[in-house]
C-alpha cells in the first residue's frame, strides 16, 4: 500500500509540471544586432591559405610596412617577442629604423600593429 501511495504522489508531482496555458518558460533571445534573428547554425570560418615560402606581396607605396608571408601567431609579451627572435638578424632582418642603440626601439616591439599576415581566405 505504501509503495502504491508513493508512486501515485510521484506521478502527481511529475504531471503538475506539465500544465499548459501558463506563462512562457523563457523569452526568445534577442540579437545584439537588433532585429536580426539569432542564427541556429553559423558557417565555419574560412581556411587561411598562405603563399609558398619565399613569395610575398610586393610593397606598393612608400612607407608601407611589408606584410608577413607566414602565420603571425607568435607570442608577443613583455618577456618574449617571437618575431624578433627570428628577424633580429639573418636574411629577413628587421629595418634599421626599428633599432635604437643596438636594441629594438619600444615603439616597434608590437610587430603586428603595422605588419599583418598576407593570408588569403577562400
Amino acid at each position: 500500500m505504501m509503495k502504491k501511495t508513493l508512486t501515485l504522489m510521484a506521478l502527481m508531482v511529475a504531471l503538475s509540471g506539465c500544465q499548459s496555458g501558463g506563462e512562457p518558460a523563457q523569452p526568445t533571445p534577442q540579437s545584439l544586432r537588433g532585429e536580426v534573428p539569432v542564427a541556429v547554425d553559423s558557417p565555419a570560418a574560412p581556411v587561411a591559405s598562405y603563399p609558398d615560402k619565399g613569395a610575398s606581396v610586393a610593397v606598393v607605396s612608400v612607407g608601407q610596412p611589408p606584410v608577413i608571408p607566414h602565420t603571425a601567431d607568435y607570442p608577443i609579451n613583455l618577456d618574449k617577442n617571437g618575431c624578433i627572435s627570428c628577424h633580429r638578424g639573418g636574411k629577413q632582418k628587421m629595418a634599421e629604423s626599428h633599432f635604437e642603440a643596438g636594441k629594438v626601439d619600444g615603439k616597434y616591439y608590437q610587430c603586428t600593429v603595422c605588419h599583418v599576415s598576407q593570408a588569403q581566405n577562400y
